[in-house]
Parts: C-alpha cells; structure tokens; sequence
C-alpha cells in the first residue's frame, strides 16, 4: 500500500495524452526548481479535488497489472479506493479496510510519513526538504511541450525515483512513475480530473455500520 499512498501523493492532472517518440531537447537541470515553484504557484488555489487514475505495474519492460482508482482530497483529508483497500483519513484519524478481509485498521495520522504523504498541494510546496529534483529532457508528443523531472529521496527508501511528466503550457502534472530497487516501476495515469467540488467532511470518515460483521482493530 505505500507505493499506492505515496505517489498517489504527487497527483494534480487535468489532461490524458497519448505518446510518440521524439527528439529530446535538453536543458538545464536547475530549471527543474523553476519549474516546480510554478506548479506549486498553480496548486496554491487547489482546496479539493477527485481523481480517477490508472496504475500500471510494470517490469521489464512488460505491464503485469492495471489498477484503476478513486481519490478525493480536501486539505489534510483524503480518502482513497482501490478495489483491493480502502483507505479514509479525516486528519486525524486513518481507517485503513481491507474488502476481501472484512477488515479495517484504525491509527492516528501522521502528516510526515512517506505513506501518508498524499496531499499534492503539500507534497510539491515541500519536496526540497525530501527530495533532490533535476530536469532530465524537454520533448514533443503529439504537437504537446513536455518537460520531465526526476525526483530522487534525500533518505533511503524502497523506490529510487520518481518521475514527473508535465505538460509545459498548462504546468501541471499528467503523468508520474515511481522506480524501485527491486526492478518494478509503477507508473500513473489520470481518465478524469475535478478541481474545486465540494466535498463533505463525512466523506473522509469510515462508517463501520455499513459493513456487516467488520472487523475493527484499533492501534491508536
């Protein structure tokens, strides 16, 4: 699951593009703060948000499985779906349910864990404290500007990597991958992108009496 929560941390697309090679065109790896200050600039007047995503697993080369999932976000709030976990968080509280288990986990939330880590307004106002950037390439797909960077974690960690894909006329992310040391990258695409709904508090909260015999257990 901290794959899942992490680097569904960096979502914030409003566009799903399809891809073709070309020439890349280099630039300056300094350029990758400029680039970041404006996202952050754009993400500023973001109070929530839904998101229906794609992640694929892939390795080698070759796709093993695509996950489609649901997240909604307001502030430190967040609630995120996969069909194989359920996770709520109200800013204080986790609920973490397992469907084939029948089964939810309760913790406190802790806004500097990695696997928390999902609010993309946070995320991006404070990767230079977690992380190293650099601008890899600008290329052309599809008559589309696209600016890459690489993100690489200042503390040791499963993934290695992550990479951001931006659209550089509308600064802002349609595309990330996450590269781990065990050879696997999990890469994300965005089918539907909502800025702004409204979104009631309840949302964000697990109500254990809609599920019948659930089991709960608390480590708060």
């Amino acid at each position: 699951m901290k794959k899942h929560l992490f680097i569904t941390g960096l979502i914030i697309v409003s566009v799903h593009i399809l891809w073709s090679q070309t020439q890349p065109k280099k630039i300056p790896d300094d350029e990758s703060i400029v680039i970041l200050k404006e996202i952050k600039e754009k993400l500023s007047v973001l109070k929530t948000a839904e998101i229906k995503f794609s992640l694929y697993t892939e390795k080698e080369g070759k796709t093993f499985n695509i996950t489609k999932g649901h997240l909604w976000i307001k502030g430190d709030r967040y609630k995120l779906i996969i069909p194989s976990q359920h996770v709520y968080c109200d800013s204080v509280n986790m609920w973490n349910y397992l469907p084939q288990q029948n089964e939810v986990t309760i913790s406190l939330y802790d806004p500097q864990d990695e696997e928390n880590a999902i609010n993309p307004i946070k995320l991006i106002s404070n990767y230079q404290k977690h992380y190293r950037s650099a601008f890899i390439r600008e290329i052309v797909e599809k008559g589309i500007s696209i600016q890459i960077i690489d993100l690489y974690p200042l503390k040791a960690s499963s993934f290695y990597k992550v990479r951001l894909y931006i659209d550089k006329s509308k600064k802002e992310i349609f595309k990330i991958s996450i590269s781990e040391h065990d050879g696997y990258t999990y890469t994300y695409t965005f089918d539907t992108f909502l800025k702004n709904p409204k979104l009631s508090n309840q949302l964000f909260i697990f109500n254990s009496s809609q599920y019948q015999d659930v089991e709960i257990i608390d480590i708060r």
